[in-house]
């Protein structure tokens, strides 16, 4: 039965996380290519939707035993993060924002890191980011996010329906 933020822990979604971490520490390093940019979209894409109904889920969870998944929830997070996607590779300022908002994201452990080596503080630095329209073929990868996003809403569905009648009487309201 699925339960708050279990949609990250799909396969597809950990070989998703696992891919986009592989491509951006070392294909980037080793092989420096269009592919490598590519992949990181595809796999970004697949989970970045699943990772905010995951947020979602355990923002506004309720008992474990009442939880189903919510398909619409995912629907919105493709939705934002398709056109937040091609937002940043159209325009150089939104691509902008976003080197920002992500070197903002990674300055903690960037000043941990330093305060632990007994470095100085690191000032908050902007990622690299390339505004290139043809990231916008990747888009599609937004399928594998609802296609394993539908799959748990109806598989919670259906063992929810399977609960005996005396059992979902016992509930309180």
């Amino acid at each position: 039965m699925p339960f708050p933020a279990s949609g990250l822990l799909h396969p597809g979604m950990l070989l998703a996380v696992v891919l986009l971490v592989l491509n951006d520490h070392v294909f980037k390093a080793r092989w420096p290519s269009w592919w490598t940019g590519k992949l990181s979209d595809v796999a970004g894409l697949a989970m970045f939707p699943v990772l905010l109904q995951a947020l979602w889920e355990k923002a506004f969870q309720r008992r474990q035993r009442d939880f189903r998944p919510s398909f619409a929830v995912l629907v919105g997070a493709v939705v934002l993060t398709g056109l937040c996607f091609a937002a940043t590779k159209i325009s150089h300022d939104a691509g902008n924002a976003w080197r920002w908002a992500l070197g903002g994201l990674q300055w903690p452990f960037f000043a941990l890191r330093a305060l632990l080596s007994g470095a100085r503080i690191p000032a908050v630095r902007p990622t690299v980011h390339t505004v290139d329209i043809t990231d916008l073929l990747t888009l599609p990868s937004l399928c594998l996010a609802l296609w394993m996003g539908r799959r748990r809403a109806r598989a919670a569905l259906e063992q929810g329906a399977r609960i005996p009648a005396h059992e979902d009487a016992s509930r309180p309201l």
